[in-house]
């Protein structure tokens, strides 16, 4: 027996592993009987440690949990009040039964208690440990109204509710760490659904409460109650209450829900909510004497209780402000504020309205916040403060709200002072003031409502102007470089110690503010205002690129992207000057090119960001006196953005189909991988991938409101998506066989589908039931496409036909023809006048849309039109082809305006965003193409250039862009006019393949290299032959000028590099190399140094010393920057 303690100390250990074990790998189906090394208990015990750590780097609000403490946080209900639906709420939320909905609904108005209650439900779960999370959303809050951190923030709560949660929550974050970054739906399937998904066996009843769902953003609203309705039943552990008003877009998702719990809060019995409401109200009076110290205040009788309950109506608002108001601390005469509320009677026309006696309760307060003697300051400075408070889109703390008003805490304390009742006064400088209640915001701000027009506060331009303003003038007085004193470049913003803190005393709030909102407030702003426009120009031309790394500092950089795109379109629509367009452009392309760099470490901003900046843009020229040097780029810089916004990427296979959404914001593609993908339009960011489909997805369309997306595939299957969940809605099938196009009708009535069974399927898009079926094609129906007044549909097949349908009667109109080959696209112009064609005989046609007159042939590809559509505004019209590009084209005239290069492949599929300034295409390379439409008018275009009698092996422009000489297998080089195309002259005297080209910076030389082991020298204007430098024993490869047009370097297949002076053509140096280069030689911007990559090794040459440097290894090699 002298070992039983140890027996027992070890079998005590082995009981923890095994409960360690036992949550590590919750799908162990039994509980093995075996004893653990203390090696493998460590290591676990670290592994819980990690997940742990993982959970906890989720970016949440932390004031949305029911009991985070916050000022404005509802009360819990008082004893022996809402006992009926708390017990409805409660006996839903316990209830073991099959069947018994996953979503309890409390809808009710303003001000009815519905918070209340939703506090209490949670307060009572979280007692039986039952509460997984909570979020109480709140409009004056900008974390607690975003849709992007509710998820992740009910992750964090359900890890801290529940260590298997916190186990497998933490591993989805361990394989992915940018989950808590992403989107709702992104975040929803990857850190709830497919978690928690996995727990089958898991038996306790967990609780999530949202309250107050219509206070966050309409959209970001929508969302998470379409993923929470179409997924919730596959959590059978999970019961959700969600608490809001009977707004339009949440009540509309609600009455499609199938199986939900609801209760209409303010169709309760009268006599019930008056019997809650009078325990509530003589609860809370006759706590008032006590507070304010009044001794001998006889008790509050029962008239004066009823009459106030009879005032609350069904309110509890009304009473609570009642009894803020009675109690206020500042009048001490709660008998006198009684008889305020009590006097007060309504006007005529606010009686049939349903919160006219709040709106009679919140005059009545305004109105003893006024005196005669100092009724202008008041009024003043309660526009000034409480209009802020109303009007920014995040409460500032006292001190920080005076600064951004530009008053002081006295001033502030003016305007608050007789307001306790609605309006929650701060305690210290550090914390926010905030508005007690939604429906006092809501009063204040709608004339109707408020009687006392010196107290409405509208958002109107001016009050607009001046916070847009004053973050101007915050932000240019306080940014600047490297803000948080980080200095070490190389450290990762999560890995510098103390960052927080750091960027808080750096960074005060209203500057943070300034940083966030400025273009929120100017998107507002009245069009062209003078003092706007000088504050904008200031701003992009001295601090946008610290904004960049103030934006980086305090985690929103993604925001940053929609800001400056905020900026762009409203100096577009106010006809800035150019300037100012094209460097809000550069700074547009340079956060989308940038922003994950600049997300990870603040200061790549000076360093990596602006180095790779195009070097001939206004924001480069601008900017590079800021650039650091501990980056020098050698070669790949650009002159100019390319024409590619964004590249997405995503399919394992080509893609067939890609559209906008029709507010702009997302995109969603189709591929031959079987998938469809949707996407962040903004950003590119990549947010679900939706499958059902078992062969190639070949085309896919929104409808016109957004919500559905429909996707047509060559399994013979239409499919229905919910546009915001990505959830599958339904499979709608009659075609026998390889469906190719789908389409909605703009009145979202009805939904076409083409098939190569040569038919063509009209069906309602509500209920999905199939109508009709149009016959008339011979071949395969490749495209189809409504008119704008949804009454006709067009068709194009492979019988090289279009035909017009009447899609009520679903007759044959007309058929069109003009191509001799399969027509593959179809197009009607938004203005409804124009229909367009493409066609595998690599042309469009444009037709009369009216009559089907064939109007003209438009000709630029050269080979397979595979798809068209036209410009918003009807006057451009967009192409894609089998050819790899994208043309551009004049309606009217049609004209080609331009070509888009990018792909690698056929493009699949082209279409314009909704507001006419992106273009979206797909290709068989598998990729997405965002490109900007506008710059697309810009682009120059050559006709076909023939005068070699070999194949063309170099070309080069002239540094103005006015010459293009072209080195050929023929022996000789052309000279081109790229204007008009003209051949200007033939230069002759190599004697075997010209292998490479280049023009001196100067323009007026041109440098050859020949597989005749020579280089020769030209004059560029008139032709003529300068000299021939000989010296390598074998072909030369390559040849580039110095920037200072001083030197050439060559190289050759005999593996030597050659130093030339290329005013004398003298040979000055020359050295073997082992392998040949694997990108060209590349010269310094100053002309001193050029450097050379093998396989082997890097070479930098200093050509004023003669030394040559063995460097770096090739993968740190660099292109150097242009200064």
């Amino acid at each position: 027996m002298r070992n039983l303690p140890q027996a027992l100390c070890v079998a005590s250990w082995n009981e923890r592993m095994m409960n360690t074990i036992c949550v590590l790998f919750p799908k162990t189906s039994r509980r093995p009987s075996i004893v653990f090394s203390q090696t493998l208990f460590r290591e676990q015990e670290s592994l819980l440690r990690e997940r742990s750590a993982a959970v906890m780097s989720l970016p949440r609000a932390d004031s949305a949990a029911y009991d985070s403490g916050r000022e404005d946080a509802a009360l819990s209900c008082l004893e022996g009040t809402r006992v009926s639906i708390l017990a409805e709420i409660m006996s839903w939320f316990e209830s073991t039964e099959n069947g018994t909905p996953p979503i309890y609904w409390l809808v009710g108005l303003a001000g009815i208690g519905k918070s209340t209650i939703a506090k209490t439900v949670a307060e009572r779960a979280d007692k039986g440990r039952m509460l997984g999370g909570s979020y109480f959303f709140s409009r004056s809050d900008a974390p607690l109204r975003n849709p992007n951190l509710v998820f992740s923030t009910l992750a964090f709560q359900l890890a801290q509710a529940d260590d298997e949660f916190k186990n497998i929550i933490g591993e989805a974050v361990q394989q992915d760490a940018t989950l808590g970054h992403k989107n709702p739906l992104a975040q929803f399937e990857g850190l709830i659904l497919k978690p928690l998904g996995e727990l089958n066996s898991y038996r306790r009843t967990i609780l999530i409460v949202l309250d107050a769902l219509d206070e966050c953003e309409e959209q970001g609203a929508a969302t998470i109650l379409q993923l929470l309705l179409a997924h919730a039943s596959r959590l059978p552990f999970l019961r959700i209450l969600i608490t809001s008003r009977p707004e339009p877009h949440i009540s509309l998702l609600f009455r499609e829900a199938r199986n939900l719990a609801k209760t209409i809060l303010h169709d309760i019995e009268a006599s019930v909510i008056e019997e809650d409401l009078r325990l509530y109200i003589r609860s809370e009076l006759r706590e008032i004497p006590k507070k304010l110290g009044l001794r001998g205040i006889r008790d509050w009788t029962d008239g004066e209780i009823d009459a106030l309950v009879e005032k609350s109506g069904k309110l509890f608002i009304y009473a609570a402000t009642s009894i803020r108001f009675i109690g206020d601390s500042r009048v001490r005469d709660p008998r006198g504020h009684l008889r305020l509320i009590l006097d007060t009677q309504l006007s005529k026309e606010s009686e049939a309205t349903p919160y006219s006696q709040l709106d009679s309760l919140y005059v009545g307060v305004l109105r003893n916040s006024l005196s005669d003697s100092d009724r202008k300051p008041i009024v003043k400075w309660f526009q000034t403060v409480v209009g802020s408070i109303v009007l920014l889109r995040q409460p500032l703390p006292l001190g920080s709200l005076a600064q951004f008003v530009q008053c002081t805490l006295d001033n502030v304390d003016t305007a608050l002072d007789h307001l306790r009742s609605v309006i929650i006064p701060p305690s210290t400088p550090d914390e926010a003031p905030r508005i007690y209640h939604p429906s006092f915001r809501d009063f204040i701000t709608d004339p109707s409502r408020c009687s006392i027009r010196e107290f409405v506060i509208v958002a109107v331009p001016d009050q607009e102007l001046r916070h847009a303003l004053r973050c101007f003038e915050l932000m240019a007085t306080f940014l600047r470089q490297d803000i948080a004193g980080i200095s070490d470049v190389s450290l990762l913003n999560s890995e510098v110690e103390g960052l927080e803190e750091k960027v808080r005393v750096a960074l005060s709030a209203e500057v943070q503010y300034a940083c966030r909102y400025w273009a929120s407030h100017l998107s507002r702003v009245e069009l062209g205002e003078e003092r706007m426009v000088e504050a904008l120009e200031r701003f992009s031309m001295r601090s946008i690129l610290m904004w960049f790394e103030a934006m980086s500092l305090i985690g929103s950089v993604y925001s940053a992207v929609t800001s400056i795109e905020a900026a762009c379109r409203w100096a577009r629509d106010s006809k800035c000057e150019p300037a100012l367009i094209t460097m809000l452009a550069d700074a547009h392309r340079f956060i989308l090119t940038h922003s994950e760099v600049i997300r990870a470490s603040a200061l790549q901003v000076y360093h990596s960001a602006l180095a790779f900046t195009p070097y001939d843009t206004t924001l480069y020229k601008t900017y590079s006196k800021d650039m650091k040097s501990c980056i020098r780029v050698l070669q790949g810089v650009e002159a100019q953005w390319p024409q590619t916004l964004s590249t997405l990427i995503g399919h394992s296979g080509p893609v067939l189909s890609a559209a906008f959404s029709p507010d702009g914001l997302r995109l969603a593609s189709g591929s031959q991988d079987c998938s469809l993908c949707l996407w962040d339009a903004m950003s590119g960011v990549h947010i679900a991938t939706l499958q059902g489909h078992s062969h190639w997805v070949t085309s896919i369309a929104f409808s016109p409101d957004g919500s559905r997306l429909a996707s047509a595939s060559y399994d013979c299957n239409l499919c229905l998506w919910d546009a915001i969940s990505g959830t599958h809605i339904g499979t709608l099938q009659g075609h026998s066989a390889w469906i190719t196009s789908v389409a909605f009708s703009p009145d979202g009535l009805w939904l076409a589908s083409a098939s190569s069974d040569h038919t063509i399927h009209l069906w309602d898009a509500m209920s999905s039931t199939h109508i009709a079926s149009l016959q008339g094609h011979s071949d395969w129906v490749m495209s189809i496409a409504f008119s704008p007044d949804s009454l006709r549909l067009v068709s194009g097949s492979c019988d090289n036909t279009l035909c017009l349908w009447d899609v009520m009667s679903h007759g044959h109109i007309t058929t069109l023809q003009a191509h001799h080959k399969s027509v593959a696209s179809v197009a009607f112009s938004l203005d409804g006048l124009w229909l367009a064609s493409g066609s595998w005989d690599s042309t469009l046609c444009l037709w009369d849309a009216k009559s089907g007159m064939h109007h003209m042939t438009l000709h630029g590809h050269s080979d397979h039109v595979t798809s068209v559509a036209f410009s918003p505004n009807s006057l451009r019209l967009v192409s894609g082809s089998r050819d790899n590009t994208i043309c551009l084209w004049d309606t009217m005239s049609g004209m080609h305006i331009g070509a888009l290069c990018g792909h690698l492949e056929s493009v699949t599929s082209v279409g314009f965003s909704p507001d006419g300034l992106r273009l979206l295409s797909g290709s068989a390379d598998s990729t997405l193409h965002l490109w900007d439409a506008m710059s697309g008018t810009h682009i120059p275009t050559l006709p076909t250039l023939q005068g070699h009698s070999g194949s063309v092996a170099s070309v080069a422009l002239s540094p103005d862009g006015s010459k293009l000489v072209s080195g050929s297998h023929d022996g000789t080089l052309c000279l081109w006019d790229t204007i008009t195309g003209v051949h200007i002259v033939t230069l002759q005297g190599h004697s075997h393949w010209v292998t490479s080209v280049a023009f001196s910076p100067d323009g007026l030389r041109l440098v050859s290299s020949s597989q005749d082991h020579t280089l020769r020298l030209w004059d560029a204007l008139s032709g003529m032959h300068i000299a021939t430098l000989e010296g390598h024993s074998r072909g030369v490869c390559s040849v580039v000028f110095s920037p200072d047009g001083l030197w050439l370097v060559s190289h050759s297949h005999d593996r030597t590099l050659c130093v030339w002076d290329a005013i004398s053509g003298t040979c000055i140096a020359g050295f073997e190399i082992r392998s040949p280069p694997i990108q060209p030689v590349a010269f310094s911007p100053d002309g001193h140094t050029f450097i050379c990559r093998t396989h082997r090794e890097t070479f930098t040459w200093d050509l004023a010393s003669q030394n040559l440097n063995h460097s770096l290894p090739p993968p740190f090699l660099r292109p150097f920057s242009p200064v």
